[in-house]
C-alpha cells in the first residue's frame, strides 16, 4: 500500500489523502450529531479540549521530529550524490593527463559508469528495486587500469596518487547512494503516527458546537493531519516521488565528457 502511495504524482496524492479525510470527517460527524445528544457533549467541552490540547501537542512533537529526520537522511543523500559526481569529475579530469591507451580507456569506463548510473540505477531507485553491481564492476576496472599504468614519471606519479583517491571517494559514495536508495521509515513508526493521526481528528468529533462550524473546525484539523501525512510520505524515500534527488550532477558530467569526445577529432585533425 505504502508503494503505490509512494509512486503516485504528489498532487494526486495530496488530493487522495485530504479527500478522504475529509469525507471521513463530515461522515463521523453526521454520526456523531445523531446518535450524542448536542447537550451531553456541550457539557463535556472543556475535559474534551484538554484531551484535544494534549494529544495535538505530542502529535505535532512526533510529526515534527519525523519529519526533521526525513529532512536531514535528503540533505545527507544529497551530499553523497554530489561526493559521487566529484569523484567521476575528478578521475576524468585527471585522466586527461595520462597517456595514451589508458586515457582513452578510462574515459570510455567513465562515460559507461555515467551512462549506467543514469539510465539504469536512477530508475530502479525511483521504483524501489534492487541496484545491481554493473556500476561496482565498471569502478574496479577503473581501478585495474591505473594499477597497470607504466611509464611513471614524478608528475604521474601524484596524478595516479590522486586517481586511486578519487576511486575510492566514488566507491564510498556510490555505496552510500545505494543504501539510502533503501531508507525509509519502520513500520512501527507509521503505525504510531498514524495511531497520532486518528486521536488527533478523533477527539475533535466529541466536540459539542453549532454543526455547521463543526464541520468546519474538524475538517480544517483533518486537512491539517493529511498535510502532514503527505509531507511523510514526500520525505519518506529520497529518490521517488516528484520532490526527489535526481541525476542532474551526473548529466552535466556527461555531456561535457561526450563533448570532450566529440572535440577530440577536431583536435586532432589540427
Amino acid at each position: 500500500m505504502l508503494d503505490y502511495l509512494l509512486q503516485m504524482p504528489d498532487v494526486y496524492l495530496f488530493l487522495l489523502l485530504s479527500g478522504t479525510s475529509i469525507f471521513v470527517t463530515i461522515i463521523v460527524v453526521f454520526l456523531i450529531r445523531r446518535y450524542i445528544p448536542l447537550e451531553l457533549r456541550y457539557k463535556d467541552n472543556p475535559v474534551i479540549g484538554n484531551m484535544s490540547a494534549l494529544i495535538s501537542i505530542i502529535y505535532g512533537v512526533l510529526v515534527g521530529l519525523t519529519a526533521l529526520y526525513l529532512i536531514n537522511n535528503i540533505s545527507y543523500t544529497g551530499d553523497a550524490v554530489q561526493r559521487e559526481a566529484n569523484s567521476v569529475a575528478n578521475i576524468y579530469r585527471n585522466s586527461t593527463l595520462l597517456k595514451e591507451p589508458a586515457k582513452t580507456r578510462i574515459q570510455a569506463s567513465i562515460k559507461k559508469y555515467l551512462t549506467e548510473v543514469i539510465n539504469v540505477e536512477w530508475p530502479q531507485m525511483e521504483s524501489g528495486q534492487k541496484i545491481n553491481k554493473d556500476g561496482d564492476k565498471i569502478i574496479d576496472s577503473i581501478g585495474k587500469e591505473l594499477s597497470y599504468y607504466s611509464g611513471i614519471n614524478s608528475t604521474e606519479l601524484l596524478i595516479l596518487h590522486d586517481m586511486f583517491e578519487s576511486v575510492r571517494n566514488l566507491y564510498d559514495g556510490r555505496q552510500q547512494r545505494i543504501q539510502m536508495s533503501y531508507s525509509e521509515l519502520n513500520p512501527e513508526i507509521w503505525e504510531v503516527i498514524l495511531i497520532g493521526t486518528i486521536l488527533t481528528i478523533g477527539i475533535n468529533y466529541l466536540f459539542g458546537m453549532n454543526f455547521y462550524l463543526h464541520i468546519v473546525t474538524v475538517s480544517a484539523g483533518a486537512l491539517m493531519a493529511a498535510a502532514m501525512l503527505f509531507l511523510l510520505l514526500s520525505l519518506d524515500r529520497p529518490f521517488q516521488g516528484d520532490f526527489v534527488i535526481g541525476p542532474d550532477s551526473f548529466k552535466s558530467l556527461l555531456d561535457t565528457v561526450n563533448q570532450d569526445i566529440a572535440d577530440t577529432p577536431t583536435q586532432m585533425t589540427k
